[in-house]
């Protein structure tokens, strides 16, 4: 089965950079590539994520919030 590209966001990805430490979790772990680092997370595609929640469970900073729309 090929993998379905879409054009519009299912998932609401949400990063508090207050709470953000940096660590860099979210962006190594991200299996669809949501996340860049530039000094804070910051979600640039998230029409990528798949609702998985692994940048959730690895946030030790509790700072990254997904909800679904």
């Amino acid at each position: 089965m090929a993998k379905v590209r879409r054009d519009y966001e299912v998932y609401l990805v949400y990063v508090e950079s207050e709470r953000c430490d940096s660590c860099g979790e979210c962006v190594k772990m991200c299996p669809v590539d949501v996340f860049e680092m530039p000094h804070k997370a910051i979600p640039v595609r998230p029409v990528n994520c798949m609702g998985c929640q692994t940048c959730v469970a690895l946030c030790k900073s509790k700072a990254i919030v997904i909800t679904e729309i």
